[in-house]
């Protein structure tokens, strides 16, 4: 919904956080856009609420995020295999963290590790039967919760979705059929 304009002197809505910033913002005339400060405020508190609740479920099932994104993205994988450096890039984390996420997968027999065929430096690695199975299960029950998003209509999933990868391909984070 659109943030309603506060007449001259009114309190901000101190129930909303967001409205709150921009009441205190547009006081003291501050350099920058509002809007998109707002719209970057509700992005990452929303961001940060789904993942709280994602990560709730996760645990449920021995898993943190970054570890399921990993099982995900390789199930998802036409081979059910792909370099750890390609899964950093596409999880957005270090190749550090990426290993270890390995590692621990790897110590729980969800994944291995195997030498990239024709690239000495590189490390190939492939979910297995049990990765699989545990991805399945986790999704399962994430989906019963929304992915986080349970009060959220499939209109505002939508809506949501539409306007987030419009943005992406802004920055070039999509490939578009024009690019």
């Amino acid at each position: 919904m659109a943030a309603k304009k506060k007449a001259e002197g009114q309190l901000p809505d101190i129930t909303d956080p967001v409205e709150w910033a921009a009441h205190y913002w547009e006081q003291q005339d501050l350099v920058g856009d509002p809007r998109r400060f707002q719209a970057m405020t509700s992005l990452l508190r929303f961001e940060r609420i789904v993942a709280d609740r994602v990560e709730v479920e996760l645990k449920q099932h021995g898993l943190n995020l970054t570890d399921y994104l990993m099982l995900m993205t390789l199930m998802l994988s036409e081979s059910g295999t792909r370099l750890i450096s390609s899964l950093a890039r596409n999880l957005l984390v270090h190749a550090t963290t990426a290993t270890l996420a390995t590692d621990r997968l790897e110590d729980r027999g969800l994944l291995y590790r195997s030498p990239h065929p024709t690239d000495r430096r590189a490390t190939c690695v492939t979910i297995t039967d049990e990765g699989r199975t545990l991805a399945t299960t986790a999704t399962e029950a994430l989906s019963e919760k929304g992915f986080g998003m349970e009060s959220s209509t499939p209109q505002m999933v939508e809506i949501l979705l539409a306007s987030l990868t419009a943005m992406r391909d802004t920055v070039g984070d999509t490939q578009t059929k024009s690019s």
